[in-house]
């Protein structure tokens, strides 16, 4: 399974502040984590574990996540199935892969017509995808995308109103 991630930059991710912002919730006890109150930044939140605030559930990999995956490594078994891969790589690729819970929004992102920028390493590994790099992840880590990641995603893709 995919490295964990802080729960400071977890509920960041999923826009409810900066880490320290974010920190206050923690210690008001406010977030829960798997069922038990989490005040504590550095616990770290695992793809599966529940994440609430006041009570409300926070959504699995706030709106997506980005993925360092390795030589090899399967994606089914990386990602929950609520979450929609983005221009995957080769079984042999390696590098960023992203991750989204908008099915649309990665459909419209791997259409050749919007064709999102990637930036390629030594090696044939993918170091960035959409301006989204790797950053300091190491092979089989993740992190949740951004709100600012994710609004240039939208902005690239340039998504009509949906229909329903």
């Amino acid at each position: 399974m995919a490295g964990p991630v802080r729960i400071n930059r977890y509920l960041a991710a999923a826009g409810l502040g900066t880490r320290r912002e974010v920190e206050g919730l923690l210690r008001t006890g406010r977030v829960k984590l798997n069922a038990s109150v989490c005040a504590d930044p550095s616990t770290r939140v695992s793809l599966g574990d529940v994440v609430l605030l006041d009570g409300t559930a926070l959504p699995a990999g706030p709106t997506g996540v980005v993925f360092h995956r390795a030589v090899g490594m399967d994606l089914s078994i990386v990602h929950p199935g609520t979450l929609h891969p983005v221009l995957p790589l080769s079984g042999d690729g390696n590098g960023v892969e992203l991750l989204l819970a908008d099915e649309r929004l990665a459909q419209r992102l791997a259409d050749p017509k919007f064709p999102l920028a990637a930036q390629m390493g030594p090696a044939g590994r993918r170091l960035r995808l959409g301006g989204i790099g790797l950053d300091e992840l190491d092979a089989g880590e993740w992190r949740p995308i951004s709100p600012r990641e994710m609004q240039r995603l939208r902005r690239g893709a340039r998504l009509p109103p949906s229909s329903g």
